[in-house]
């Protein structure tokens, strides 16, 4: 138990270093808005290098343009979209600061390897359309005759330079990373530290919860408060300005006047469509988007601009044969209503895999090879033969390209050649490429499906009225923001106030993070934001109106340094925190001592008696402190009942059985390679850590 004791202490100690290095460390992001540039043509600026606006600017528009292509129906507030650009960009630099200093590279010898062993998903749905191994479509990107105003060849082209460059940033990543994974190495206290970690401890216990305890039976002054904050101000150190903003928002929806107004509008689009050939009754209706999706009566999917999941209604439509309409209302804030008609059907292979041969060079060159091909020439006297200037691609039986996927051009090639027989599938005078039909699914039908969209705007008296409103109160209040802030006021207005504490890099009010990132806030709030940091506390600003809603917001207090013990949260947090341990001593008094076994406990308690498996490395049941009172006790604790006091209720507690064999089966080795996975996991902290290396300017709020 010595030697316990002195691991434990050691381990406090390393807690505190290695706390004080991960906070000089791991997470200085961003900014201070207030004079931290010399200059307002800076974007960001990471370590010495600047990133210039203008630079941004044209790399933000060119990657916006890029997420466009791929996703049309994405609307991304801007204000986010440009953020999370600069994150990446600012993240891309301070990998490639970091690369070049610790002497880390990736040459394209690399890349192309891990883009034919392991191709990004996209390659391989190019893969699947035309018929191409990963080699093939490399070796075929990479042609040197290839004509070079092909656009389909640009288009792949570019797709994959744009997975090769993501896939060089993940390999810098994950060199860098291993290095530093190389340079942390557990010493003997750490290896013993980790083998008391990973012992079970079998306890019973019962459990009085404070929450028990009447809150009037305490008392928090001021003077406690301040007294907590002291002890514990490092929590609340800030690495960039924050402000805490209250803020009103209103939805800006079409009123019942207004759908009223839309349900007869559609009423009349509808009876267009369905009384009229194909769309012609509402192709030159301005109101209406109108684009159209193709399925088969087994796809899950319809497939259009953007693949979506299949919903009931296209079967219905399928079902009730060609004509035949559907109509989709809007519910809850929807504001879109969708028409649907089946316009037509057809017979078409369903999916194929094709044999492809490249030849580079004039035409009497094509010529004779495709006459080959077509005498009977087989593939691999073709392959055998060694011709540099011929390339031979052979379906693998995996390739399958669906039919209504491929260029209508191609689609037409393959239907009238599904003999078997070769046919020119691209030619120029410099070099041709030859396809046949090596194996295909039977035809099957395919379904074409009109899809007309009508959104019901709110009217213009609608908004007038709704901002009237939400002007009336700000008049009242212009000057009295405390007033502004009532919460009665607001709910007297049938208004709800929101406090929040934004930060330069906060791109939307009312935005909050999760375990699955950043869920979003209110769209195009991003220049109340801005407004915030232009202006001092006490000020209300103007009403924003966007599309969906309207906001107006309010400045309250500027943290620059620390977030004070004024802070609503931070008060909050402390006053609960003294409050717990003010009721921890009342219970202590009133119960220690007080039963002989726990049922006696658990009869005082009121409560009933438990069992739980404890291990001070993984979560458990217990509060952190109460484990680690009980690992303390070790094996001489077995069969004793003690109490203790949590940081959230009293616990009676008895050690009924310690079990290290879980540890002793492992090698100091494992065990050191445990330490580092548990302690430092590289591979999650790895941004924070690249956060953390660099001295870091977001200056974006200025541009908002």
């Amino acid at each position: 138990m010595a030697a316990l004791e002195k691991i434990r202490k050691r381990a406090a100690i390393l807690t505190i270093v290695i706390g004080a290095g991960l906070l000089a460390f791991i997470l200085e992001e961003a900014v201070r808005a207030s004079g931290a540039f010399t200059t307002d043509t800076l974007a960001a600026k990471v370590g010495d290098e600047k990133i210039e606006m203008q630079e941004f600017q044209n790399l933000s528009q060119l990657r916006q343009q890029e997420r466009q292509q791929q996703d049309p129906d994405n609307k991304v507030d801007p204000a986010v979209m440009q953020q999370q650009i600069l994150q990446e960009v600012i993240n891309e630099k301070l990998l490639d600061q970091e690369c070049d200093e610790a002497c880390v590279n990736v040459d394209g010898a690399e890349i192309t390897e891990l883009m034919i062993q392991n191709p990004p998903q996209s390659i391989q749905q190019v893969c699947q359309q035309t018929g191409m191994d990963p080699k093939s479509l490399f070796d075929f990107i990479k042609n040197p005759n290839a004509d070079p105003n092909d656009p389909g060849l640009q288009q792949v082209k570019a797709l994959y330079e744009s997975e090769a460059q993501k896939m060089a940033t993940q390999l810098k990543q994950f060199k860098l990373a291993s290095l530093l994974m190389g340079c942390l190495q557990a010493n003997d206290i750490d290896i013993q530290l980790t083998k008391e970690e990973s012992t079970v401890y079998d306890v019973t216990f019962a459990k009085l919860d404070y929450s028990t305890i009447d809150d009037n039976s305490v008392k928090v002054t001021d003077a406690e408060i301040q007294e907590a904050y002291n002890k514990y101000k490092e929590l609340f150190k800030l690495n960039e300005e924050q402000r805490r903003v209250h803020y009103i928002k209103i939805d800006v929806d079409p009123s019942a006047k207004d759908r009223a107004a839309a349900a007869a509008k559609v009423s009349k689009i509808y009876a267009a469509l369905q009384n009229n050939a194909g769309i012609s009754g509402i192709r030159s209706n301005s109101e209406v988007v109108v684009d159209s999706v193709v399925t088969t009566a087994k796809d899950k999917q319809v497939y259009g601009a953007k693949v979506e999941n299949k919903e009931e209604i296209y079967n219905t439509l399928i079902a009730s044969g060609v004509g035949a309409c559907e109509k989709k209302d809007p519910t809850g804030r929807d504001r879109n209503t969708f028409l649907y008609k089946f316009t037509s059907q057809y017979q078409s292979i369903d999916s194929i895999g094709i044999d492809v041969v490249s030849v580079n060079g004039p035409k009497a060159r094509q010529d004779s090879v495709f006459a080959l091909l077509n005498g009977g020439m087989t593939l691999d006297s073709l392959t055998a033969s060694k011709n540099q200037n011929i390339m031979v691609q052979k379906f693998d039986g995996r390739s399958y390209a669906r039919g209504f996927q491929l260029p209508d051009t191609l689609r037409q090639k393959v239907n009238a050649n599904a003999s078997g027989s070769f046919f020119v599938f691209q030619s120029t005078d410099q070099g041709a490429a030859f396809a046949r039909v090596a194996e295909s699914k039977p035809a099957i039908t395919f379904y074409n499906i009109a899809r007309a969209k009508y959104v019901d705007y709110p009217s213009e008296a609608t908004i007038t009225q709704l901002q009237g409103n939400l002007q009336k109160y700000v008049n009242k209040y212009k000057n009295n923001i405390a007033g502004f802030e009532n919460e009665k006021n607001a709910k007297a207005a049938k208004l709800n106030v929101i406090e929040e504490v934004i930060t330069p890099a906060t791109t939307q009010l009312g935005a909050q993070s999760s375990q699955f990132g950043m869920m979003p806030g209110i769209p195009e709030s991003r220049k109340a934001i801005k407004w915030a940091f232009e202006n001092k506390p006490g000020s209300i600003s103007q009403v924003f109106t966007e599309d969906e809603s309207m906001f107006v917001i309010a400045v309250d207090e500027v943290y620059k340094d620390y977030t004070p013990a004024t802070d609503p949260q931070i008060k909050q947090f402390l006053t609960e925190m003294i409050k717990s341990e003010k009721k921890a001593a009342i219970a202590m008094k009133q119960y220690n001592d007080k039963a002989k076994d726990l049922a006696g406990y658990a009869q005082l308690f009121k409560t009933q008696v438990d069992s739980a498996q404890v291990t001070m490395g993984s979560q458990q049941m217990l509060e952190g402190m109460v484990a680690g009172r009980i690992a303390a006790m070790g094996k001489n604790g077995i069969g004793k009942l003690q109490v203790i006091a949590g940081r959230n209720a009293l616990y009676a507690v008895q050690i009924n059985k310690v079990d290290a064999e879980r540890s002793s089966k492992l090698d100091n080795k494992q065990v050191a390679m445990q330490y580092r996975q548990r302690h430092f996991p590289i591979q999650q902290m790895f941004n924070a850590i690249l956060q953390g290396s660099r001295k870091i300017k977001n200056n974006l709020v200025k541009f908002s």
